[in-house]
């Protein structure tokens, strides 16, 4: 792979799809030389285990941040054995080996590395695996998206494998509330999907329902999408209000108002029909095959119109999605059963689907997790541990 003098020339003679094209996209193209013979030091190394990481044109990025830091290493590559001929346990284990000098590195966090994304909430994620490594605290890494106390980060340590950065996070926070049992529904909020930005109020709201006893826990979801409307949008003729807050209100009175804004959108809607500018404009969407199988179909939705439609049918917000669809941050899909509306799902740019929702806001049910699961396996994605399901 650094035999070539040029891309193109590695292009030409292996072609742009080839193993080797990817690993060398991700570990020497724009890199500055001093960093391309670091780089190359440390697969040379790793080209002599055989193993199956090099292989996996989604691990490159992995691989790169691994070489990178090779030389801030703890452990040799050369004493390091795989002991399985996975790819994505055989990068959690050589990440272990170089760099958990104690052996006690959080699992979710040696799992981040076999994820898209090596940078969440502005955390470099191979960079916090080297600082807690070294057996630092975490607390103490620079650049945190919020504040840690010596109790969320036990909280955060105690995170079960498979988290993200900010799965972990939620649930110390929510550790520190004794209120785990609310981890998956906040992970399915607004809470677990936007940026940790204001993060303390949208934790007063989520202690707002904590205190509040026999409420539905699905309406969360709901409350938040309506906050955050008021707060950064505006409804109908009122200026945004970020100085919006929950002190004073009942639970009832916001349930109350979250369903007027609701029912006020959908109305607004029907009146301006199709004369609204954006209802015909449509976006790339996400790419992610569609779902068909018999009467059973999971299409992607690519208009505003499309969206209103589905909201209007389902009885949900879903049409408060329209800008990070344009964004490409997530892409929305309706699950039909003969013709008939009976769930709209949200997947993520990393090909998660991160919420499931029917009429309602009700969860889907065990039947209708049977055509997810096959879509799941056609279409490539991941089903969140959030998502619920109807007991």
């Amino acid at each position: 792979m650094f035999s070539f003098t040029s891309p193109r020339e590695l292009y030409e003679a292996l072609g742009v799809n080839a193993e080797l094209s990817h690993l060398y996209a991700a570990c020497v193209l724009g890199r500055p030389v001093a960093a391309q013979h670091s780089i190359r030091k440390a697969l040379q190394l790793l080209a002599t285990k055989r193993v199956a990481v090099l292989h996996r044109p989604e691990l490159g990025p992995a691989v790169a941040a691994l070489a990178e830091r090779y030389q801030q290493r703890v452990r040799d590559i050369a004493d390091w054995k795989p002991k399985s001929s996975n790819a994505f346990r055989q990068l959690v284990s050589l990440v272990q080996h170089l760099f958990d000098q104690y052996g006690n590195l959080p699992a979710w966090l040696l799992n981040t590395w076999t994820q898209t994304a090596l940078v969440e909430d502005g955390v470099n994620l191979p960079d916090l695996t080297l600082h807690v490594g070294w057996g630092r605290s975490l607390r103490s890494f620079p650049g945190l998206p919020v504040k840690l106390s010596k109790r969320l980060e036990h909280g955060m340590r105690e995170a079960p494998a498979g988290c993200t950065f900010r799965e972990a996070l939620r649930y110390a926070q929510l550790a520190a509330r004794d209120a785990l049992e609310w981890w998956g529904v906040v992970m399915e909020s607004r809470l677990g999907r936007a940026p940790l930005l204001d993060d303390a109020f949208w934790l007063g709201v989520v202690d707002f329902f904590i205190a509040t006893p026999m409420v539905d826990p699905r309406h969360l979801g709901p409350v938040c999408d309506w906050i955050h409307q008021k707060r950064s949008v505006g409804i109908g003729p009122e200026p945004p209000q970020p100085g919006f807050s929950l002190k004073g209100r009942s639970m009832v009175s916001v349930l109350a108002q979250t369903e007027r804004w609701h029912q006020a959108d959908v109305r607004q809607r029907r009146q301006s029909g199709d004369a609204e500018p954006d209802v015909n404009h449509r976006w790339a969407g996400l790419p992610v095959a569609d779902f068909v199988a018999g009467s059973v179909r999971i299409e992607q939705l690519f208009t505003y119109g499309q969206l209103v439609a589905e909201g209007r049918a389902l009885h949900h917000c879903v049409a408060t999605y329209l800008h990070s669809c344009r964004q490409g941050r997530c892409g929305i899909f309706s699950l039909t059963v003969d013709g008939a509306r009976a769930l709209t799902l949200e997947v993520d740019s990393g090909r998660k689907v991160v919420q499931v929702r029917g009429k309602h806001n009700r969860w889907m049910t065990a039947a209708e997790r049977d055509w997810i699961n096959q879509w799941l396996d056609q279409a490539r994605l991941v089903l969140s541990r959030h998502v619920h399901i109807t007991e």
